[in-house]
């Protein structure tokens, strides 16, 4: 039973592996000093540890884009000298800027916070996180000049080696948390939640059987237009609707026939090279045809011909991959109950004008 809530142990020692390579840390035990000032003064601080404006700062650069796309996409805004302090039905970007920095950074220290009470060594060091980035991208440079396999990108900029580093700090986090049972999962949890989820998770649609129409268009073909190869391909569409036979109809007409076959094993090639045409497939019943649909330089018609029985996936199947969605779910709670609650000390003014200087 513990082997199915911890699942495979060689990715849980590769992920803790990953994770303290990466030098985690997004925290700077520093106060901030206010300009004018004499004392130190606070930014932010969650559970007695605090955020430096240098820290505060490089968030408000990682999230500076993803606001301005947010006020563009909801309020159709323009960019200008005078965005930022420009409300928008009660929204002011450089406030949301703050708002949206403070929160990542309060989620931040909570999962940290977590982590550490999980037995994972987490470094408190803002200037270490910096580092573990620079010594990521070194890595991967190295590994690419080698000609070993780098996932992702050779160069991973800031948001996404912020990611990379959050990823790998929850997943890290989740391992260690059932290891040592911080979340403990008994068997009757993983069956309720199987037997809960079979029909909508857990089962899948037979194996479709297909008669599929094809009719090229473009440079080379006989048809030079999209729209006179639909026409074509309608005439097969409208004379089986009147009851002609598809594939005999097809024939007449002179369009590509042949079979298929969608399964389960088959969806995930057919995703990838036919997403709409396996879309449609997946709708129909047997009997019926499709609409016509374009993809990939051509217009296809199918017609179903059959469809098998619903596959349902047994439960010694898929219980280590319950286990991982359970302890998700429950990670993400005591994420929430940490942040409802952690003793925060926030100074608005302070994040305001850290705020005006990089908007």
């Amino acid at each position: 039973m513990r082997e199915a809530m911890i699942g495979n142990k060689k990715r849980l020692f590769t992920l803790i592996a990953v994770f303290a390579g990466i030098a985690a840390s997004l925290l700077l035990t520093r106060a901030v000093i206010v300009k004018g000032s004499s004392s130190q003064t606070v930014l932010l601080s969650v559970n007695s540890r605090e955020i430096s404006a240098e820290e505060f700062s490089w968030h408000l650069n990682l999230n500076r884009a993803l606001v301005a796309d947010y006020f563009r996409q909801t309020y159709g805004a323009e960019y200008s000298d005078e965005f930022w302090t420009t409300p928008y039905s009660g929204e002011t970007p450089l406030q949301k800027l703050v708002d949206e920095t403070k929160t990542q950074l309060i989620r931040q220290q909570i999962e940290q916070q977590l982590a550490q009470r999980a037995g994972l060594a987490v470094s408190s060091s803002f200037e270490e996180f910096l580092q573990g980035m620079d010594d990521e991208n070194a890595r991967r440079s190295k590994a690419a000049a080698s000609n070993e396999v780098v996932y992702g990108p050779v160069h991973l900029e800031a948001q996404a080696y912020y990611s990379y580093y959050m990823s790998n700090l929850e997943n890290a986090t989740i391992e260690a948390m059932i290891r040592n049972q911080m979340i403990a999962l008994t068997e009757e949890q993983l069956v309720q939640e199987y037997e809960r989820n079979k029909a909508a998770k857990y089962t899948f649609r037979g194996a479709i059987h297909l008669e599929w129409a094809t009719l090229s268009y473009g440079s080379g073909t006989e048809y030079k237009d999209k729209q006179s190869a639909v026409e074509r391909m309608k005439l097969l569409q409208d004379a089986v609707s009147k009851g002609a036979v598809f594939r005999q109809k097809a024939e007449e007409l002179g369009l590509n026939i042949g079979e298929a076959q969608v399964t389960n094993a088959s969806r995930r090639t057919a995703m990838l090279e036919n997403p709409f045409i396996l879309q449609t497939a997946e709708q129909l019943s047997q009997g019926q045809i499709s609409g016509i649909i374009e993809e990939n330089g051509a217009v296809h018609l199918l017609h179903c011909t059959g469809v098998g029985e619903d596959i349902v996936q047994p439960f010694e199947q898929v219980k280590d991959q319950i286990a991982l969605q359970l302890a998700q779910k429950e990670f993400q709670s005591t994420i929430e109950r940490g942040t409802d609650e952690a003793a925060i000390e926030w100074n608005n003014s302070l994040a305001m004008r850290l705020a005006y200087k990089v908007r």
